[in-house]
């Protein structure tokens, strides 16, 4: 995964780094002279013409044309050959999986989603829970499967996978913990991927992945610092500071679905659901739907997107039940504000996109009760935020981007 070099830096770091320089020059500008990649990286001629030519060799960087003479001897324009690279990359969420192939420069070039089935019921006997886990296990391999076979008959061979999962993961094993959505636990999933093929394989926290992605290719570049947060079935954070991910000591940094909202919390002990995603995650918001009669979708299971909706049409139950998530939500963004101090806060859950109250509403609720609102914006690819993410994580593996602080 890309990381960020110490001052300290070796000599083969600090050309991983000045690569990367240049290939993100190139990203963000298309076409460039090595006159034009040294006025915009601070690199020396010389420096530019000895990487430049490696990024060449390695099929990183191709010639495309050249620029109009100005009376000289016009100048060889280079561009970053990232149509011809593809990754993998799949996001498992609490009913499908969907996968993507997508180049280096962002574009997607392909598509698949697959129902996971039904979730293995506690209640069901020991074997039958795990045939079931064992059953959806075994779509998501065939997805992983398909998405490396498009790609060769593409003729753009996969260099990298990555999944995203609901879950904490610990590296750099890939082994995601509890997972609540599909009552599974302790899945190797790096290990099992890395038994299917020889590719570099990434699993990262769903949430993880959106932030990285953010920083790497949405509204957080060129920044050190943000969190993003990520509504679906569960909730969680992603946590860049310094221009990394922090994923703390054990990996669970992030996991605000833990945050103990009022004294009542410690009256009582939280296992696969902290406090406050026992207020706010789809099987919370399901039961109190119940309990208001309030309908449900076709898939017996209500989000957040769902409260959303229906309070638009009108539904009083809805619309009490949305302020409450935004007030839970805003509790929660205030929390990581005064800890973290980021400079950007993202939302990826699909109804802050779609619904053009909602960031409005959680500001309006911390203005006056923090030190001060960062800049709260949707996530830049919407739904296919955490995929693209984690594409751009497997994408680092390959490219062996590194950065620097200076």
């Amino acid at each position: 995964m890309a990381r960020r070099a110490s001052g300290a830096a070796t000599t083969s770091t600090l050309a991983r780094v000045n690569q990367t320089a240049i290939i993100e020059a190139l990203r963000a500008s298309g076409p460039l002279s090595r006159q034009q990649l040294g006025a915009m990286t601070g690199l020396s001629p010389a420096t530019i013409n000895r990487l430049t030519a490696a990024l060449v060799e390695d099929g990183l960087v191709v010639t495309a044309g050249q620029e109009p003479s100005r009376g000289g001897r016009p100048s060889v324009l280079l561009r970053y050959a990232g149509s011809s690279r593809l990754v993998a990359a799949i996001q498992l969420r609490s009913d499908v999986a969907t996968g993507i192939l997508v180049d280096f420069d962002g574009t997607i070039v392909f598509r698949r989603s697959v129902e996971l089935g039904p979730r293995a019921s506690k209640d069901s006997p020991a074997q039958q829970r795990r045939d079931d886990q064992q059953a959806q296990l075994e779509r998501v391999f065939a997805l992983f499967d398909e998405l490396i076979a498009r790609a060769e008959s593409l003729g753009t061979p996969c260099l990298a996978a990555g999944i995203a999962v609901p879950g904490v993961v610990q590296q750099p094993d890939g082994i995601v913990g509890t997972m609540p959505e599909f009552g599974w636990t302790g899945v190797p999933f790096g290990t099992l991927l890395r038994q299917r093929t020889d590719l570099p394989i990434v699993v990262e926290n769903d949430a993880n992945a959106l932030a990285f992605g953010e920083l790497r290719a949405g509204a957080g570049k060129g920044l050190s610092g943000l969190v993003a947060i990520f509504l679906e079935n569960g909730l969680g954070a992603g946590v860049i500071t310094n221009g990394e991910l922090y994923r703390g000591a054990r990996a669970e940094a992030g996991e605000i679905g833990y945050l103990l909202m009022e004294r009542s919390s410690l009256e009582r002990s939280y296992d696969e659901h902290g406090d406050l995603e026992d207020r706010i995650g789809s099987l919370a918001l399901t039961r109190r739907a119940r309990e208001l009669g309030v309908a449900l979708p076709a898939s017996g299971t209500l989000t957040a997107q769902d409260v959303f909706e229906l309070a638009r049409t009108g539904d009083r139950d809805a619309r009490e039940m949305a302020d409450e998530i935004l007030d839970m939500v805003a509790i929660a963004v205030a929390a990581l504000v005064i800890v973290l101090d980021p400079e950007l806060v993202v939302f990826g859950s699909s109804f802050a996109g779609e619904h053009a109250n909602v960031i409005p509403e959680i500001e309006q609720r911390l203005r006056g009760r923090i030190i001060r609102v960062p800049r709260v914006t949707p996530a830049t690819h919407g739904e296919d935020g955490v995929l693209l993410g984690i594409a751009e994580l497997a994408a680092a593996e390959v490219n062996g981007f590194a950065y620097i602080d200076f």
